[in-house]
């Protein structure tokens, strides 16, 4: 209620229109074409809009739709399972321990809107029915000390394998390019790598219009580099890390955008024809967040919010990373701008400098390199990205920010869960793409305009999230013909006129990201 209030009084002082419409939804249309209404949830919803233009070419939508419904409820998932058989077994024994179990089969519903074809996902174990969250928490700490530690409370209408009636609150930024008179582009968090920085802080700090979060990136030590982008990411025609095999990305260049699937392929040779592949660009050596590589332990294959390892590679820095690499054992070459080695060293973990970078190398990788250069040798570095499989040019103006999965394509909702990596256990399936998540993403419409939105969720009151087949439904709705997932849960933040106009998830309010992507005056 309060989130509803505060954005009410922010657009209306910003003298907005204001349309209310309620309808019938086709929750499986196929249509490119813009609706008036949205098509998720139940039917004959009710959903308003209130729309500002922010400048020539730019509006900016508020759409509250749906309501909290007195049959909602908290519960505890205790376990997942893939086959009945195994959660038959956890209900017999909490049964035994005294708690009402009950068993709820997920179903893949959306199955002809997706790569993943099965018809049934899993089945999950709940106990408990409370009009409280309170009480759920308490019940999931009482399960985690008797031995259940999947046990977690949730929220009923969380589950995106079942309809619901909402709430939800949309967040939407439009840009015709061809109106537009500023600049579309992305923004490194604090200009490097190693930096998070909140969309709020990169607008206030280049005076945007607006702004949303970006792609994935490393939050962990364990897992890398935190603030490393976990994919794709090129600013201003340089590439700054590398792809995550060839998942969907969003290409921005002139206030055009493009969403494709984005490969990298990087490699240097020596002056005498040897050859190797460089493993990637401005990331900690062995670690491969989402895995997707070259030559890694588990898989060359995306695999989402997994890290994958190889203990022999070429890792390239340049001054987006930082100051200097990280230490360890291995051998770097210090470049020049032209690529000469001005440097060598038998440990890693020296200065980058401005305008050269740095090759560090682990493993075997470490001694071929050692091998096969030398001082004032010259080197040859070739970085290729391809997009839907071309080779493109990475001028100065282009920008590439990495995301996953795919949610639309040629106007109908065409989801690429599981070849982008978001498939690879159904346990992860379910929790991750079919759940409703707070979520950002964005779309192409067929005039060439462009779509950025973000849905807050984990607030039951305000607003329970998306699953990805909602999201393409958002998108198709608004008339969007290609669509992806960007970064979301507590990244999800939009920015409008220095107003935080989204409500983040984190307890601690909006988070600090690896990117964002910006509308400049």
């Amino acid at each position: 209620m309060y989130r509803s209030l505060m954005k009410t009084a922010i657009v209306s002082a910003l003298s907005l229109s204001t349309v209310l419409s309620i309808g019938v939804q086709d929750h499986d249309a196929k249509a490119a074409n813009p609706q008036e209404n949205l098509s998720i949830g139940k039917n004959n919803l009710p959903e308003s809009r209130i729309t500002k233009q922010l400048a020539r070419g730019v509006t900016y939508t508020d759409i509250t739709r749906g309501y909290y419904s007195d049959k909602a409820y908290y519960t505890v998932d205790v376990a997942f399972f893939d086959t009945k058989e195994k959660a038959d077994t956890l209900i017999q024994k909490l049964k035994e321990k005294g708690y009402q179990a009950k068993l709820h089969k997920v179903e893949n519903k959306h199955s002809s809107f997706t790569d993943v074809k099965e018809k049934k996902i899993g089945y999950v174990v709940r106990t408990g029915d409370f009009k409280e969250e309170k009480s759920a928490n308490e019940l999931a700490d009482q399960l985690n000390a008797q031995g259940f530690e999947k046990a977690r409370a949730t929220f009923s209408e969380y589950d995106g394998t079942t309809k619901s009636t909402g709430p939800w609150q949309i967040d939407v930024l439009e840009i015709n390019p061809e109106e537009f008179q500023g600049e579309l582009t992305n923004s490194l968090a604090k200009n490097k790598v190693t930096g998070r920085e909140t969309v709020s802080s990169m607008v206030n700090r280049t005076q945007a219009l607006a702004g949303i979060n970006g792609g994935y990136f490393v939050v962990g030590s364990a897992d890398g580099i935190p603030g490393d982008p976990a994919g794709v990411s090129v600013v201003n025609g340089q590439l700054v890390s590398e792809a995550i095999g060839d998942r969907t990305s969003l290409l921005l260049s002139g206030n055009n955008a493009e969403i494709t699937n984005t490969s990298t392929s990087l490699h240097v040779e020596t002056e005498s024809g040897e050859s190797s592949v460089i493993d990637g660009i401005n990331r900690k050596p062995g670690l491969i967040r989402s895995c997707g590589g070259v030559a890694d332990k588990e898989t060359n294959e995306p695999k989402h919010d997994v890290t994958c390892t190889d203990e022999e590679e070429i890792i390239e820095y340049n001054s987006y990373f930082g100051d200097v690499t990280p230490k360890g054992d291995g051998f770097e070459v210090v470049l020049d701008e032209n690529g000469e080695i001005v440097d060598a060293y038998s440990e890693r973990g020296h200065s980058i400098p401005a305008n050269g970078s740095v090759l560090s190398a682990t493993g075997e990788q470490a001694d071929w390199l050692e091998n096969n250069v030398s001082a004032g040798e010259k080197l040859s570095i070739t970085r290729t990205v391809t997009a839907d499989g071309k080779q493109i040019k990475t001028q100065s103006s282009l920008d590439i920010i990495n995301g996953a999965p795919q949610l639309l394509d040629d106007g109908k909702i065409e989801i690429q869960a599981k070849e982008e990596g978001f498939a690879w256990s159904n346990d992860f399936y379910y929790h991750f793409a079919q759940y409703r998540h707070p979520r950002s993403f964005a779309g192409i419409k067929e005039n060439g305009n462009i779509l950025f939105i973000t849905v807050e969720g984990r607030n039951p009151e305000q607003s329970i999230g998306v699953s990805f087949y909602e999201s393409a439904c958002i998108l198709q709705s608004l008339g969007a013909v290609k669509g992806m997932n960007l970064d979301g849960g507590g990244s999800s933040a939009m920015i409008v006129n220095d107003q935080l106009v989204n409500e983040p998830s984190d307890d601690t309010g909006e988070r600090p990201v690896s990117d964002g992507i910006l509308i400049l005056k």
